[in-house]
């Protein structure tokens, strides 16, 4: 079954707390990104899990190997259920997260970070070739350091399937419709469309936290995706 994530991304903890009480019993994971992480500290992420929420820790890691390491350590104190770190960082630093991971039981999973949403063809510097096929290669290269999962456009999930069946795929850039281009996500796609494609977990922050009634939407949002997995079940 695949599981929405709604993304938090306020700058403080009082609004997001707001939209977290919304949404309470409804949703079972939400996303703390840099901003708020940075302006209220890891005592967010033990208070959303005072909640009742898992939580998925979205830092995206990018350091020396011991570094990230230690961060994700750290992050694991904190309460993260899912924490990523940048694919591009390598071998070596994406196995000492996963140790870390490993170390204790694999409650907090790790997920590499592939090519960013926001990246449209041509825009990555040094880069030539297709998104498509970079975030091909770097999902090969997770799957064989042992990272759990990979964040990736609903629209690389199939090939990245098919290259690596047990790598779990975390899907960002869900919009509502398939003509959303308001803001900075390119390669976005709908909530159906993402299931249909096999990811199995949907980030969601904007339609949800800027919508009239929050809780009604993200229930709708899970009824789609329960619909569609019935779909896909037949």
């Amino acid at each position: 079954m695949a599981e929405l994530i709604v993304a938090l991304d306020f700058n403080n903890a009082s609004d997001a707390y707001k939209l977290a009480e919304k949404i309470q019993g409804v949703v079972p994971w939400v996303k703390v990104g840099l901003e708020l992480f940075i302006a209220e500290g890891p005592q967010i992420v033990q208070k959303f899990k005072a909640m009742g929420f898992k939580v998925f820790l979205d830092l995206k890691l990018y350091d020396i190997p011991n570094t990230v390491k230690g961060a994700s350590e750290s992050a694991y104190k904190a309460g993260a259920d899912l924490l990523t770190i940048h694919l591009s960082g390598g071998k070596r630093m994406c196995e000492e997260a996963v140790s870390v991971s490993r170390r204790h039981n694999e409650d907090m999973k790790i997920f590499g970070v592939s090519v960013l949403t926001s990246f449209d063809e041509g825009e990555l510097i040094g880069y030539t070739g297709k998104l498509s096929d970079l975030v091909e290669m770097l999902a090969k290269g997770a799957s064989e350091w042992g990272v759990h999962g990979i964040v990736c456009s609903g629209h690389e999930v199939e090939k990245i399937k098919k290259i690596a069946p047990k790598l779990l795929c975390l899907t960002p850039g869900i919009r509502l419709n398939d003509n959303t281009t308001s803001d900075d996500q390119r390669r976005i796609m709908t909530p159906r469309k993402a299931v249909l494609a096999g990811s199995d977990f949907l980030v969601v922050g904007r339609p949800i936290t800027k919508a009239e009634d929050p809780r009604s939407t993200a229930i709708a949002i899970n009824t789609e995706l329960t619909e569609t997995m019935r779909e896909l079940n037949k």
